[in-house]
């Protein structure tokens, strides 16, 4: 019984995760092209890559990327960047950051 609800208790958790790619659904990458490492929105420059780092996260290796904004004009499509750096990378285990300007 015990282990009954102990299997339960785990598969609500899992299915109460966030799905990143339904996460980021609502968000259009339209207008946004990713060139070798940099974003631009509608041909002007709008993200750079910045650093790329290895990091012992709740005892797991992960990998980050951090883009840089050039601009607070593109604050408002930071998620939006972020959804095209995600379909366009290889590695899936990777995680994106957009750091925004004040």
């Amino acid at each position: 019984m015990k282990n009954f609800f102990a299997a339960s208790a785990i598969l609500l958790m899992i299915g109460c995760a966030p799905d990143p790619a339904k996460l980021l659904s609502s968000y259009s990458t339209e207008g946004l092209t990713y060139e070798n490492t940099s974003v631009f929105y509608n041909g002007k420059l709008a993200a750079t890559l910045a650093s790329v780092e290895v990091a012992l996260d709740d005892g797991k290796l992960v990998q980050e990327a951090t883009f840089v904004l050039t601009s607070s004009e593109y604050n408002d499509i930071a998620v939006n960047i972020i959804k095209l750096i995600q379909a366009k990378k290889e590695d899936p285990n990777w995680e994106i950051e957009v750091e925004l300007k004040l």
